[in-house]
């Protein structure tokens, strides 16, 4: 097991959550009674997908599996152009929100979560596999040191803390507590 690609797995759990309250919200056509709502969920998922997890796997890990895992070389500049989308699409998303254009914010942020879908599948069951077992423990460990002074420089040490907090606290606010447990 390598703690780089582990803690990414954790970000994965993250991102799902809030895709799947959005996910609900749209599926129970309740979004135009949660539009702030909405747009806070957009704005967290432009922070934590795009400007911490999408960095962390492109400046660190993918740069190391570069070297050490040739094998995925296709697959991470695959995964560097899905970013790429992912960031067009928010993009997207967040100015059709701003502009009341709540259709258009929902149809982008349903493409948003086909392609993450598929993009976080892809990389826990293609590629990190391969990352795990090629990838030096040492490499692994200078990674994980990169991620640690990346997210306290520029997010803060409680940044994981909040972000499930906040995960957590969007979900019960829009579907009320425990919504998910009774699907499952």
């Amino acid at each position: 097991m390598r703690i780089s690609v582990t803690l990414l797995q954790y970000d994965h759990g993250i991102i799902r959550q809030v895709m799947d309250v959005i996910s609900e919200l749209f599926r129970s056509n309740r979004t135009e009674r949660h539009v702030g709502e909405f747009k806070e969920a957009m704005v967290f998922l432009e922070r934590f997908l795009d400007r911490f997890h999408h960095e962390k796997e492109e400046r660190f890990l993918f740069k190391a599996a570069a070297v050490e895992c040739p094998k995925v070389s296709e697959s991470l500049v695959k995964l560097e152009k899905e970013h790429a989308l992912a960031r067009e699409i928010m993009g997207n998303v967040l100015r059709a929100l701003d502009e009341g254009k709540l259709p258009d914010a929902e149809r982008e942020t349903r493409r948003l979560v086909d392609l993450m879908t598929v993009h976080i599948s892809e990389e826990e069951n293609m590629v990190f596999p391969v990352i795990e077992n090629s990838l030096q423990p040492e490499t692994d460990a200078e990674v994980h040191a990169q991620y640690e002074r990346f997210t306290e420089r520029e997010f803060g040490k409680d940044y994981y803390q909040a972000s499930e907090a906040f995960a957590n606290e969007i979900q019960d606010r829009l579907l009320g507590p425990g919504f998910f447990k009774g699907i499952v």
